[in-house]
């Protein structure tokens, strides 16, 4: 199976804390198809906020930025990344296919899931992972960050 087709709508996501960024990203977003970063608060977020991150999309997707990660995702990830680019991490597995994710949420303007899955982060690998990835929009009409979740579980675990 390709990355391409493991794409899956984000109503099909298999983690409850998963579900419940989107349902709060959803609930931001009303009609329109982005909320705005500063809408994401942390009340909102309240039952998911350990696993979710923002990721600020730089020229168009040429780039993006790690911009803020919750505690369980730093904890998976090894380290802060903040205001890191992407491109500087490209050479692991793990960044490249994170870099095509959020490729695939700009390029359908909407929330799109990933897995469960094996890891490809390096030294992650024994584990599954799910993520989500959303547009925040500061215009109402680009996407300029990208709000995501990370669950990670041992592999055959839910």
């Amino acid at each position: 199976m390709t990355l391409a087709e493991a794409f899956k709508p984000a109503d099909r996501l298999v983690s409850a804390r998963l579900s419940d960024a989107y349902h709060a990203w959803n609930r931001a977003r009303g009609d329109r198809f982005a909320p705005r970063r500063e809408e994401m608060t942390p009340a909102l977020l309240r039952s998911s906020l350990p696993w979710t991150w923002f990721v600020d999309v730089i020229e168009g997707g040429a780039d993006f930025r790690f911009r803020v990660a919750g505690d369980r995702v730093v904890q998976f990830m090894g380290r802060r990344f903040a205001g890191e680019l992407m491109s500087a991490h490209l050479e692991e597995p793990f960044f490249a296919r994170m870099q095509a994710f959020l490729h695939e949420c700009l390029r359908r303007r909407g929330p799109v899931a990933l897995g469960p899955m094996r890891s490809l982060r390096q030294g992650k690998e024994h584990l599954g992972i799910e993520v989500i990835g959303m547009p925040l929009s500061d215009d109402g009409a680009a996407v300029t960050t990208i709000f995501g979740g990370l669950d990670a579980s041992a592999l055959g675990a839910g």
